[in-house]
């Protein structure tokens, strides 16, 4: 920490400071908590990347919330309780998620109408198709040229005049930007049929 200005070492000071809208305070703050924060967070919720962005929300909440801490006791109780509270709100909406994945799943194989199958397979496709429109613009052509036009990797090649090498890289790029923006049952729809048209 020799790079923080001195004095935040003292309690009193640092709070006075955080109350006064001092940025320095906070960050002090901040680098003190971060660490353990997210540490405490994945081990709840086993999502690295998910606990880190908890941590930085209720670390900001300090921030808003900055003249009504008496102690660093009050601050640390405070941000505990709260990623706590976060990280189990972050687990029931994951287990509602899966749960609505897995009844589409069994909807579609149970049910007996295939117009209503057809309506959600259709949803589907479209959802695919408006993430694919949202990729960088090399990436995205060769990925709809992939799953809407049902072309090879070689073909693709040939008529972009560009190495099938790049065509398998960018199709690899594509793939992991769609599996960070798609539901895991869309996504591995989407998987499936590049695999069988590949």
């Amino acid at each position: 920490m020799n790079d923080e200005p001195s004095g935040y070492e003292n309690e009193a000071y640092l709070l006075s400071q955080l109350k006064s809208g001092n940025q320095q305070a906070f960050s002090y703050i901040f680098k003190q908590f971060y660490p353990a924060l997210c540490f405490f967070c994945n081990r709840l919720i086993a999502n690295n990347a998910a606990a880190e962005e908890i941590v930085q929300d209720t670390l900001y909440k300090v921030w808003e919330k900055n003249e009504d801490f008496k102690s660093l006791i009050s601050i640390k109780a405070f941000l505990y309780i709260s990623t706590r509270n976060a990280s189990m709100n972050f687990i029931d909406k994951e287990r509602r998620k899966l749960k609505k994945e897995t009844e589409l799943f069994e909807m579609t194989e149970d049910m007996e109408e295939p117009v209503i199958r057809d309506i959600i397979y259709t949803e589907v496709l479209n959802e695919i198709r408006t993430e694919i429109n949202n990729l960088p613009e090399q990436c995205g052509k060769i990925i709809k040229m992939l799953y809407e036009e049902e072309m090879k990797p070689q073909e693709i090649a040939d008529e972009l005049n560009i190495k099938v090498s790049t065509v398998y890289n960018q199709k690899m790029r594509g793939i992991s930007i769609l599996k960070t923006r798609l539901s895991g049952a869309t996504f591995d729809l989407l998987m499936l049929y590049l695999i069988v048209n590949s």
